[in-house]
């Protein structure tokens, strides 16, 4: 949960990440063999229940690692089922932003009022950042339901998580290059176009991977 090199603290979430992907194929299993409505509800609800029992129980150390797979569980449902739950309409529409709009609020007054608590720090915290997060996705979801995917935004797209891994380290830390020239807009750009180059080396690099494990698992 804690890197040790300046630039590349934002990559601690892989642990959690990969813990998710290994975990996939039994919540798929899961899911899938579950088919009442009122027990899959149910079990919607325990897993948001969990995280709050498990910030108290928990060391902070497991917590922050373990207690994502809830979310990932109740958001790879949702994914399974988007076409049912996924309502593009304004009436929708308005509703995510009004969650939205509390959610930002509650951390707001949390933070405020109970700052540095198990409260706020380990509840409150996560549960508005995922549930800010997935009403962000929903608008996103709506508003560009019906536009065009320009060519350059698809390009973007292939390789924004390596865009994302990459960027942060150019900014700051042992290979930043924001003081390379005196000009912050120059070195911006500079920091652009060596993180594009970087992301598209790298998504070479996992592409080539992929195809040598393909090739293996078959």
């Amino acid at each position: 949960m804690h890197v040790g090199v300046l630039g590349a603290d934002h990559t601690w979430f892989m642990t959690m990440l990969m813990i998710c992907y290994i975990l996939t194929p039994l919540i798929e299993k899961i899911w899938k063999r579950i088919q009442y409505k009122k027990t899959q509800w149910g079990i919607l609800v325990g897993l948001l229940i969990v995280p709050f029992i498990m910030a108290y129980l928990l060391p902070d150390y497991i917590f922050f690692i373990t207690y994502h797979v809830c979310f990932y569980a109740i958001a790879y449902y949702v994914g399974s089922n988007w076409k049912r739950l996924g309502k593009s309409t304004n009436k929708s529409a308005v509703i995510y932003f009004i969650v939205m709009c509390l959610a930002f609020a509650t951390r707001f007054i949390g933070r405020i009022m109970i700052d540095g608590t198990k409260l706020y720090n380990l509840v409150i915290v996560n549960y508005t950042h995922y549930v800010a997060a997935a009403c962000i996705f929903m608008l996103f979801s709506i508003i560009f339901s019906k536009a065009k995917m320009l060519k350059i935004v698809q390009l973007v797209d292939g390789i924004s998580f390596e865009i994302y891994l990459c960027h942060y380290m150019f900014i700051v830390g042992p290979v930043s290059v924001m003081y390379i020239t005196g000009n912050w807009i120059i070195n911006s750009i500079i920091v652009v176009c060596i993180a594009l180059l970087f992301a598209v080396i790298l998504h070479k690099l996992s592409k080539g991977i992929r195809k040598i494990l393909r090739v293996h698992s078959t």
